[in-house]
């Protein structure tokens, strides 16, 4: 499997482009209420600096980009580690931005590892066509989970220099609408007040 460097990076630029497209249609009352809390934005939001918005057009921007990294990972981990999945004993994944390795029956690799395996040697192991020992799948979970949290912090350095149009998009979409809706719920209060 070829990987290509700069795709990740074509994508999150395109991403970006299509969520400025989007976002002038972005509207308050198309909000979805939720019922629990978002997993996925928190951690996107200190780093890209858009503590300051509302949800809606923050968590379109991140699931997409989210939904990019996950995608550009998993190539890689197949790439790195081609015999971890095959035959089906093991499956990489990444949940809520936590790397994890569940064998077959659904046991999640730390669950599964003994303390005593931990000195495994080389992981080169894992390129051969024996079994991967739960042992290995522990020691490429660890360097996955690196993997994963450089691609993360590569995908968030290639957004940040998109900010300032971002930001401007968001002065001009986003706020006026905002304040209208503000402005309209002070409105309304003060009516009721009134009567």
């Amino acid at each position: 499997m070829m990987l290509r460097p700069y795709r990740l990076e074509r994508e999150l630029d395109r991403a970006v482009a299509q969520w400025l497209a989007w976002l002038p249609r972005w509207e308050p009352s198309t909000a979805r209420r939720r019922n629990e809390i978002c997993t996925v934005c928190p951690r996107y939001v200190d780093e890209l600096a858009l503590d300051e918005i509302p949800h809606g057009p923050l968590h379109a921007l991140v699931t997409s980009v989210d939904a990019l990294l996950i995608e550009h990972f998993l190539r890689h981990a197949a790439a790195r580690f081609p015999n971890l999945e095959r035959g089906g004993l093991w499956r990489v994944w990444v949940e809520r931005g936590v790397v994890r390795i569940t064998s077959s029956d659904g046991f999640d690799v730390d669950e599964l590892i003994d303390p005593e395996d931990i000195e495994i040697g080389s992981l080169d192991a894992l390129g051969l066509s024996e079994p991967i020992t739960v042992a290995h799948a522990a020691a490429a979970r660890i360097e996955l989970l690196r993997l994963y949290i450089s691609l993360f912090h590569d995908s968030v350095s290639r957004l940040r220099r998109q900010h300032s149009q971002m930001t401007r998009a968001l002065s001009a979409y986003v706020e006026p609408k905002v304040q209208r809706m503000a402005d309209d719920l002070i409105l309304e209060i003060t009516k009721a007040g009134a009567a």
